[in-house]
């Protein structure tokens, strides 16, 4: 993401133990108290933008050293933040998250998981059980069944395998 709030802080100003640690709990909380509650959707460089900013003017507001001192000036800087959002527009859309090399991971294994699970539970039971309708009744239909069950697996690991040959290629 972005540089650590004690980090962004220290720009600006000396910060005391008791600050630092009111930053540190801040961390966790600094989404909900500026962007998440003026809602909508933001984008990533406003939410560093807000992240500076705030640091910023809790440098300018805050008076004393105490942790109350930075309470009281994180008061202030949320009420500046919530009268324009500090020149920053919300998004139509929410921006798409960035794929992160554990994301791409999961979903290339998933892909190979699906067609295993569609193969082993999903087909093998549709052709079993028109295989066995169509040898208990011996009708035309049964026989037309089966054959489109086979026909569907055969079709489904083609087309998983077209999919990931172009894949690779493509990389």
């Amino acid at each position: 993401m972005s540089e650590s709030l004690v980090t962004e802080f220290k720009q600006h100003r000396s910060l005391s133990p008791e600050g630092e640690r009111f930053l540190v709990q801040l961390e966790s909380n600094i989404a909900q108290d500026l962007w998440k509650s003026a809602g909508g959707n933001w984008s990533r460089e406003s939410v560093k933008h807000f992240r500076q900013v705030g640091m910023e003017k809790l440098a300018s507001f805050s008076k004393g050293e105490t942790f109350e001192d930075f309470q009281k000036a994180w008061i202030e800087v949320v009420r500046d933040f919530h009268k324009d959002c500090w020149g920053e527009k919300r998004l139509q859309k929410k921006e798409k998250k960035i794929q992160t090399e554990s994301d791409k991971i999961f979903w290339e294994l998933f892909s190979y998981i699906w067609a295993l699970l569609q193969t082993v539970f999903i087909t093998k039971t549709a052709v079993f059980y028109f295989g066995i309708k169509s040898a208990q009744e011996d009708t035309t239909e049964g026989k037309v069944y089966v054959v489109l069950a086979i026909l569907f697996s055969f079709v489904s690991l083609a087309w998983f395998a077209i999919r990931k040959s172009r894949k690779k290629k493509g990389s």
